[in-house]
């Protein structure tokens, strides 16, 4: 069976974090494992069991301090760190068996997924190693009950999914 990949996109604060700690739950229940991997330099709790961490390679608290780089100065660097560090993503994605799922969630800087074409080198490095794909975006709930707020969320996603691909 091919290996799977589930990549968890959308804006800081949309509930990323919240939806790969409910599908991890919801795999539980159903007697699935699901194993979910920490891509944000940035985050500090979790809900649920973090099967690696990107931190362990860099960390934007240090990063930020050791260049006085501000937040996202500090999160660009350590992607683009990530970026020429692959390997490691590779040596931790390969750990895994072929019938295993990741879960990979990822940063809240919406600009690595539409201006910059981090994610999107990342995304493709993931492909080549034979890895299949699908990106979930999330947006905010209250998105859905705003007109102006729902069109921005969907051009956002939009503009994501054209530019990872």
């Amino acid at each position: 069976m091919p290996r799977c990949v589930q990549l968890i996109m959308g804006p800081a604060g949309s509930g990323k974090s919240t939806y790969c700690s409910t599908l991890a739950e919801h795999c539980s229940a159903l007697d699935r494992q699901v194993h979910i991997c920490n891509l944000d330099p940035a985050a500090e709790n979790f809900n649920y069991d973090v099967a690696f961490d990107i931190r362990d390679l860099i960390n934007v608290d240090e990063v930020m301090d050791e260049l006085e780089l501000g937040p996202n100065g500090g999160l660009l660097y350590c992607m683009e760190y990530l970026l020429e560090n692959m390997e490691w993503l590779k040596d931790n994605m390969d750990g895994f068996g072929d019938e295993d799922y990741l879960i990979l969630d990822c940063p809240g800087q919406i600009e690595l997924y539409t201006h910059i074409p981090i994610m999107r080198r990342i995304v493709d490095q993931i492909k080549n190693w034979n890895f299949n794909m699908c990106g979930v975006f999330v947006v905010d709930a209250t998105f859905c009950c705003d007109m102006p707020k729902f069109i921005s969320g969907c051009m956002l996603s939009l503009s994501a999914m054209l530019q990872v691909g």
